[in-house]
């Protein structure tokens, strides 16, 4: 096999594999943190930015 379809595999191997498992870890440990009722805080808060910036 060519050196460049070795590398392709190995960059769609990280990219579709690696990369999501980080990510996921990362909110997962975030999330952990906060209590639930602390996590209903946040997303309304998030909404109501999001409502106010579609008024302006």
């Amino acid at each position: 096999m060519s050196l460049s379809l070795i590398i392709a595999i190995i960059l769609i191997f990280i990219i579709l594999v690696i990369m999501p498992l980080i990510i996921s870890k990362k909110a997962e440990k975030d999330s952990t943190n906060l209590s639930e009722w602390e996590k209903i805080k946040k997303y309304e808060k998030k909404i109501n930015e999001k409502t106010r910036n579609k008024k302006n």
